[in-house]
């Protein structure tokens, strides 16, 4: 076995520990910064890009041939899947080309004998982004420093594993390891695989495979193994960026190492075959071929072979992978009610819509009385939820629109019309609890105690009618919620009043009143809101108990 001796424990485990803290915080701040800097531009631009499985194929194998980092683009991909900017079938295609971009590394190992290296640029993106992050006062060049930072920290990390790792790569010796037959391929491929792990780079363990091959230390076919493993180990590094991730995220990395693993299994397998069918082609041309420069094609032709492997079978994967890692918010926004059978039957399809926009009220009511607790929710804690409530709004406007197609009478049609806005105001109200959410985590400067004991019994009015809302949408009573709304538009007008008085006289900063006036006048309209889809509930209610058959119906007649 290989000398060891030589490399730190000490130094392999702090070198470790430090190199992974740097990582993970470095995916937080980027996921982050994107999440908050990008929005629907940026998301719009990667849209575009990835629209089309072709596409998303050209734009991994693109990017990464240029920065040289197979590394970068898998994480930045499940940076976006992370932030919501990518869906889960854009981000996969475009793992698949990056698979095949890093194939780059290999020939120009072959041919120019170095390795590019994208964590050069770690302290420089640390250092411009903390800066942007620091001085910049608009919110989207602030967080786009924010996102700069987190890549350079992210990458520095990474380097930091690969120098702890610095030893023990050179006390390896490829061939003490090399065993004749199908064991010493596996051999091969798990210590390929073991190399990629702890350097945390592809591009290094096929660099020894590559030098092994050319001074004849490794047969080709132990060398063409140790490129197979290589390959398959830089899995880890995506499993490792998902810790603490969103599904879609998780579900981005399992699609990376269902490609890696598959493509790695049949590379294997036809191993021997698919080395002589490349030597005999390039041997075709008259020139014998060098072994570097052999294994670099092998390289590029067996991740070509696994993206030919995922047309027939990424979408089963995808839709697989879609049922996989959900969480309590995804369960929820599943339609319980909502299905074929039932929407061409326009009765039976407004008693599904009601009981789905039920559930819909009672996501919505939860995320605003969330929002306008005591103490601020903290960041990212209603993004599932609202997104929850987004995706079963548009279930339920896609479900009414099946329905409508049917033949119906009028106050059915009504009723389904109906079903369609109610979700749409439960819709904003999470959208406003969320802007609400987010103003209120905000630094913002001292109040006078009395603005302080206001704004509390004016939150307290708010989250006491939003409960009537709710509670008055089941029990058709409307004299309750009708005294609290008018008790909530008059406090508001009272606090209003208060901060404009207390900003105009210096009491309060301008923008600290300012700030506290879009509070409050978003929670005003979330009153508002949830009063209008309490009203059109019941009158969706009456329409219903028009339609709905009656027991006594079926009876017999005496």
């Amino acid at each position: 076995m290989p000398e060891l001796s030589q490399v730190s424990t000490y130094t392999l485990l702090a070198g470790f520990l430090g190199g992974l803290g740097l990582f993970l915080l470095g995916m937080s701040l980027l996921t982050e910064g994107l999440k908050t800097a990008g929005g629907k531009a940026l998301q719009h631009i990667l849209g575009e890009w990835t629209r089309t499985r072709p596409r998303a194929l050209a734009s991994g194998i693109g990017v990464t041939a240029l920065v040289q980092s197979s590394s970068a683009v898998t994480v930045a991909i499940i940076g976006f899947a992370n932030a919501g900017l990518l869906t889960v079938g854009q981000s996969v295609w475009v793992i698949f080309g990056s698979n095949v971009g890093t194939t780059m590394t290999g020939w120009l190992v072959a041919i120019l004998g170095f390795d590019i290296r994208i964590e050069a640029f770690a302290l420089p993106a640390i250092g411009v982004g903390a800066l942007l992050y620091l001085f910049l006062r608009a919110t989207r060049p602030r967080h786009l420093g924010l996102a700069l930072a987190g890549f350079g920290l992210l990458f520095l990390g990474i380097d930091v594993l690969r120098e702890a790792f610095t030893g023990l790569s050179n006390n390896v010796e490829l061939d003490v390891l090399a065993r004749p037959g199908f064991t010493g391929l596996l051999i091969m491929v798990g210590l390929g695989a073991l190399l990629t792990v702890l350097m945390q780079s592809s591009s290094a363990s096929m660099a020894m495979a590559l030098t092994a091959a050319m001074t004849g230390a490794l047969p080709l076919e132990a060398a063409a193994a140790a490129v197979i493993g290589a390959n398959l180990g830089t899995t880890v590094k995506a499993l490792l960026v998902v810790i603490g991730a969103t599904p879609n995220a998780k579900r981005v990395a399992a699609a990376h190492v269902i490609f890696n693993g598959l493509t790695a299994l049949v590379a294997l397998l036809i191993l021997p075959w698919f080395l002589a069918a490349i030597a005999w082609v390039w041997g075709s041309t008259g020139e014998a071929p060098a072994p570097a420069m052999l294994l670099a094609v092998f390289h590029t032709a067996f991740n070509l072979l696994g993206v030919l492997l995922m047309v027939p079978v990424a979408p089963a994967m995808i839709r697989w992978l879609q049922h996989r890692f959900r969480t309590a918010e995804e369960d929820a926004a599943r339609p319980r009610f909502l299905d074929n059978s039932s929407s061409g039957v326009p009765e039976l399809a407004l008693q599904a819509l009601w009981q789905e926009i039920d559930r819909l009220a009672d996501m919505s009511h939860h995320i605003a009385r969330e929002a306008l607790q005591p103490a601020p929710p903290r960041e990212g804690r209603l993004d599932a939820p609202r997104a929850g409530v987004e995706r079963l709004t548009r279930a339920i406007g896609e479900f009414a629109s099946r329905a409508a197609r049917s033949p119906m009478a009028e106050p059915v049609a009504d009723a389904i019309a109906d079903s369609v806005r109610i979700a749409r105001y439960h819709q904003e109200i999470a959208v406003l609890a969320c802007e609400i959410a987010s103003l209120r985590r905000e630094p913002g400067s001292s109040e006078p105690p009395a603005i302080s004991r206001q704004r509390r019994g004016w939150q307290e009015q708010v989250i006491r009618a939003l409960d009537l809302a709710r509670l008055e949408a089941d029990n058709g009573q409307s004299d309750a919620m009708g005294a609290a709304v008018e008790a909530v538009e008059q406090a508001y007008h009272e606090l209003k009043a208060a901060l404009l008085r207390e900003g105009t006289f210096g009491s309060l900063s301008l923008t600290e009143m300012e700030r506290q006036l879009r509070i409050i006048s978003m929670a005003r309209r979330l009153v508002t809101e949830s009063d209008k889809a309490r009203r059109h509930a019941e009158s969706m209610h009456e329409r219903l108990e028009g339609v709905r058959p009656h027991p006594d119906d079926s009876a017999e007649t005496p």
